[in-house]
């Protein structure tokens, strides 16, 4: 049977030309479905306690549970989320742990940094060569006290560790040491 290649080539070129359009219509259509769906799961999502949690406002300074932030990218996130000046709680015990990206955003949203646990020269200079306070606390009571004392009027306190303390210490535990002390001020 006798086939038409340059029919056949026309056809083809037409369909493309309808299928483009198409495909570009339905994959707009599926994106949009699929990121209402997203959206609608995480809104329901009920382990959200400990990532990003009102805990608290004192004194019009707002007070931010993000205790299952463990690594820099988790913090940078929430970092960027923060619409008020920040005083950040951190227990970054590595250089090697901050990243440039991250390093960019402090300088950006945070006001004053304390870091909570054992001191490290390392960390302690590469934060304070953003040029803002820096402040070495032991404890998680000491830690919320001090960046209460270093907020003004409207910041934001944001617990957002950026590493574990240890391997007995889940983000629970962290947010609840947080969060108690918190109530105690």
């Amino acid at each position: 049977m006798p086939t038409n290649k340059t029919n056949n080539f026309s056809l083809f070129e037409r369909e493309r030309e309808y299928a483009n359009p198409m495909v570009a219509a339905i994959t707009s259509n599926l994106v949009n479905i699929r990121k209402k769906s997203i959206a609608a799961s995480l809104s329901d999502f009920e382990g959200s306690a400990h990532k990003l949690e009102h805990v608290k406002t004192l004194n019009n300074i707002d007070f931010i549970d993000d205790s299952k932030s463990v690594n820099a990218n988790s913090v940078w996130f929430a970092l960027q989320n923060m619409t008020k000046p920040t005083v950040w709680i951190t227990n970054i015990s590595s250089v090697d742990k901050i990243t440039d990206d991250l390093m960019e955003t402090i300088s950006d949203k945070v006001k004053a940094i304390v870091i909570q646990g054992v001191y490290n020269t390392d960390v302690y200079e590469r934060f304070a060569s953003l040029e803002i306070p820096v402040f070495v606390e032991m404890g998680m009571e000491d830690a919320v006290r001090q960046a209460f004392y270093a907020c003004d009027n409207g910041y934001v306190v944001l617990f957002s560790p950026g590493e574990k303390n240890s391997a007995q210490d889940t983000y629970r535990e962290r947010g609840d040491k947080f969060q108690e002390a918190v109530g105690q001020l």
